[in-house]
């Protein structure tokens, strides 16, 4: 269990490392000098450089690549808005990895056109999720889907009583679970849960006004039934593993862990539906060959790196053909058949506007400090 939480970890520990009240500042282009996020690693005058998310550094990821053109450095940042800020300040990337929902800003940091006839696998990929209207620019392409995935909230079957029945995102407010109950430690955790909690399901990303004033008296009401706010995967799946918490918003990277552990829970299928993300790849300008980075892009996409990314991480690979090299039993225990089959019903992340996006920073940020 520890190696592959190490891994899910590893995949996921950007993310989880918000530090959101600066990146209320970094949102602005503001924290770049107090809090720069990487170093420019010193590499060879060709070596391909990829900026994107700790732990897509494995080479099962890109299959092949390394033996054409030796390993790509990396470098990796907190979270989107951060990486989009090192960028513009200059730091040099040959290859980003974005979501769909940020690719608005992704694109104010000088991405470049993609080529589709130098893409291998395009016609491999799900109809659903193989041209996003976001990946798109004045009819250019600017993003490569490689996977989907989702978060939802999961519970001890063992130490609750919930039924299936009952799920809702409203169980994580729920007085019963007081002190038991984890949370991530983001906006993007807790601006779409709270919102569907209260039942605004037409766009839970962007509330403001009276909807915002609503989400806050949610949060400062869970914020007293919280056991803890956690920061990475590994803390999330240590605490609802040890029965420190009983139930918890999770991603479905969660699933394996506690699979492999024997923990009795079960992944709740809430009523107001599933958050859903779907993640993938950019090019910029910067030392690397074109070659390299086409190469890199295509080893990305091939069913290989597909099947690791099922097997390992259960997220949904974007090559339909990747499913047919894995287990048919853990296709169907993890609920990822197909994106227009399992994406059906729930809420993709949306993007959300710098200003708005740093007042529900604050927002969330001064709650935690007991406003």
């Amino acid at each position: 269990m520890l190696r592959r939480i190490r891994a899910i970890d590893r995949l996921t520990s950007g993310r989880m490392s918000r530090r959101e009240f600066q990146k209320a500042l970094g949102l602005f282009g503001l924290s770049l000098v107090a809090y720069p996020v990487v170093n420019r690693p010193v590499r060879a005058a060709d070596n391909l450089l990829v900026f994107g998310w700790a732990g897509f550094d494995d080479p099962s990821l890109f299959p092949g690549y390394e033996e054409k053109h030796g390993s790509p450095d990396h470098a990796f940042f907190a979270d989107e808005q951060e990486g989009i800020g090192k960028l513009k300040g200059g730091f040099g990337a040959d290859i980003v990895r974005p979501c769909i929902d940020v690719m608005p800003q992704w694109m104010t940091a000088d991405l470049k056109p993609i080529d589709e006839s130098k893409l291998l696998y395009l016609d491999e990929q799900f109809e659903s999720i193989r041209a996003p209207a976001p990946a798109y620019h004045d009819g250019q392409r600017y993003f490569i889907s490689l996977y989907w995935g989702f978060t939802s909230f999961i519970y001890r079957t063992d130490m609750t009583d919930i039924t299936p029945e009952e799920e809702s995102w409203s169980l994580l407010f729920d007085d019963r679970f007081a002190g038991r109950i984890a949370i991530w430690d983001s906006t993007d955790c807790v601006i779409p849960h709270t919102s569907l909690a209260l039942g605004h399901s037409d766009d839970p990303y962007r509330p403001d006004g009276e909807r915002l004033d609503q989400v806050a008296e949610m949060i400062r009401k869970q914020r007293n039934l919280v056991r803890l706010y956690y920061p990475d995967v590994t803390t999330g799946v240590q605490a609802i593993a040890s029965g420190e918490v009983v139930i918890s918003y999770a991603w479905s990277e969660f699933l394996q862990p506690l699979r492999d552990e024997g923990i009795p829970f079960r992944w709740a299928k809430p009523k107001e539906g599933l958050i859903s993300y779907n993640c993938g790849l950019a090019l910029r300008d910067g030392n690397a060959s074109e070659e390299a980075q086409y190469d890199f892009v295509n080893a990305s996409m091939s069913a290989e790196a597909g099947k690791f990314l099922i097997e390992v991480f259960n997220l949904g690979a974007a090559n339909q053909k990747s499913f047919d090299m894995v287990d048919p039993a853990l296709i169907k225990e993890i609920e990822l058949s197909s994106p227009e089959e399992s994406l059906a019903g729930s809420h993709p992340f949306v993007f959300v506007p710098v200003e708005l996006k740093s007042k529900h920073i604050e927002l969330f940020e001064s709650i935690k400090a007991g406003a």
